[in-house]
């Protein structure tokens, strides 16, 4: 768990939380939940692809034809 931590910046807590909730969802098998070398990945990919465009990071906006 404490590479997870080191890589993701996030507390224990929250990478169990989001780890339960693939299980839930059965994306992981997690029976053994004294460490994650115990997750067996069941699927891999979204179900539900949607396509979105990112938002566009502030400062960045396309200057109109006045602004330039």
């Amino acid at each position: 768990m404490l590479d997870l931590e080191i890589k993701t910046g996030r507390r224990t807590e929250d990478i169990k939380a989001g780890l339960l909730a693939l299980e839930q969802d059965n994306y992981i098998l997690w029976e053994n939940k004294t460490d994650t070398r115990h997750i067996v990945i069941l699927e891999d990919w979204d179900r539900d692809p949607k396509v979105t465009t990112p938002p566009t990071p502030p400062g960045s906006a396309k200057l109109n034809e006045s602004q330039k």
